[in-house]
């Protein structure tokens, strides 16, 4: 069984085993680097270890994206993840067990704290959200030639094998997996709206995919973000996801 070697390891392989979408495990880490960033900028001690940290971010992230998972759901796979039963001295968790009802605790608890640092809001702007807009703006003038796939109903897209949205694509899964990443980053995700890191990954994946912009980068990002995305906050953002 893998082992976790620090708590975003261990966030990504809880969300692969609850089969949690993109967008659960991106908020997870945004929940992370927000309470982060509040414990740096604090002086009293920081409550919650980083595993237990981790834990809550995906406990809350599953519910604000619409994709709950109960207690017992995450805890058991969680449990499984930090102690391999390959070693002899760890039993499985079990339900009922005393040692289940304290992990139960601990969640709660943990998952109260969390919600005060986030000021009670889940919702945080995600890059997730601009995604799909900015590649199609920056695919304009080339999917829009020839067979217009987005208008066929899925009854043909099935029989066919059309993909359904651009997302779907080999370049909308890189853009995805870019953004996803980019929310585990701390300065990406305190210091940068959603947006320019949304149009970020849009033009990293088209230049690691040597697709060339037609216009001058500053009209490009004028054009593709509707003018709402500051120019040398997009620089920074490209130059920190080139080096991820």
């Amino acid at each position: 069984m893998p082992f976790p070697k620090d708590p975003f390891a261990f966030a990504d392989a809880l969300a692969d085993v609850l089969r949690l979408p993109d967008e659960a495990l991106a908020m997870s880490y945004l929940y992370m680097n927000k309470y982060l960033r509040f414990h740096r900028s604090s002086t009293t001690p920081d409550p919650l270890d980083p595993y237990t940290l981790s834990l809550s971010t995906i406990s809350l992230a599953s519910k604000s994206t619409e994709s709950p998972r109960r207690l017992s759901s995450i805890l058991l796979p969680a449990h499984a993840l930090l102690h391999p039963s390959s070693s002899t001295e760890q039993q499985p968790l079990v339900i009922p067990s005393p040692t289940y009802d304290t992990l139960r605790a601990t969640l709660v608890q943990a998952d109260l704290i969390l919600l005060r640092v986030l000021g009670f809001q889940l919702h945080l702007p995600s890059p997730l959200e601009y995604l799909q807009r900015y590649l199609e703006r920056a695919m304009e003038g080339v999917d829009t030639v020839g067979e217009a796939f987005d208008e066929w109903d899925r009854e043909a897209k099935d029989e066919y094998g059309v993909l359904s949205e651009i997302m779907e694509g080999r370049m909308g899964r890189r853009c995805r997996a870019k953004a996803v990443d980019a929310c585990r980053n701390y300065e990406l995700a305190n210091l940068f709206s959603a947006r320019a890191v949304a149009l970020g990954a849009v033009y990293v994946v088209l230049e690691a995919s040597r697709l060339r912009i037609e216009q001058g980068v500053s009209e490009w990002v004028k054009d593709i973000g509707s003018g709402k995305v500051d120019n040398e906050d997009f620089e920074e953002v490209v130059a920190i996801l080139r080096k991820t």
